[in-house]
């Protein structure tokens, strides 16, 4: 049965989605705080060397060609992310056993399925007792048109119109085929995945899994 008694929503998905315009409108309307998993990164990648965390560090090195290559830019999203897992925890660990802390919304492309399963998160110590089910959510808002994906990343822009049309084809590619890859192991775990479109009801969509 689901209740109103979360603490912590993850909303994942590729990038284009549309992620941080319903996290904009989730904090609008529930008055709820936000954290961008992007900010995150790059907090440890100033911690770090590529040395010491060379899957962190990923795509500071990339070179022109990588970025032309889908099924390399996607596993390479999966080992920023993987290596994200244990920092983010701790964040997520921290805000549940913090009293008075309100509800969380943590969202990015940096959020894998793993991330919002309870077993980890219930070894971690001081969250003994935690109804982690109930305090943490999963969402997944995934697009699943290229095409869509493309216009999306012009529209926000961040630095895609400046590349080539081929790299902007590629990281429309890999945008897609990560979008598959999250919204199948999403399933396995059975977290809910809502598909990007229609854009004007996406919030609405995702709160269902909140109420």
């Amino acid at each position: 049965m689901k209740t109103d008694d979360w603490r912590i929503l993850l909303l994942g998905g590729n990038s284009g989605a549309g992620k941080t315009y319903v996290a904009g409108e989730l904090v609008r309307r529930l008055g709820v705080s936000s954290l961008m998993v992007d900010d995150v990164r790059i907090a440890l990648q100033q911690l770090t060397t590529p040395a010491q965390q060379p899957d962190l560090h990923v795509f500071l090195n990339y070179r022109p060609e990588q970025w032309r290559r889908p099924a390399q830019l996607v596993e390479d999203w999966l080992r920023v992310a993987r290596v994200l897992l244990a920092p983010l925890r701790d964040i997520m660990a921290h805000h549940l056993v913090v009293e008075g802390s309100g509800k969380l919304i943590i969202e990015g492309d940096g959020i894998l399925p793993a991330l919002g399963a309870p077993e980890p998160l219930a070894e971690i110590p001081g969250l003994e007792g935690v109804a982690i089910r109930q305090k943490v959510r999963t969402v997944f808002l995934v697009e699943g048109s290229e095409e869509k994906i493309m216009a999306n990343l012009r529209k926000r822009d961040r630095g895609i119109s400046s590349a080539s049309k081929e790299d902007q084809a590629a990281f429309a590619r890999a945008s897609w085929q990560f979008g598959r890859w999250l919204a199948r192991e999403a399933r396995k775990n059975r977290m809910p995945v809502v598909p990007a479109r229609p854009h004007e009801s996406a919030v609405e969509r995702v709160l269902e899994f909140l109420a």
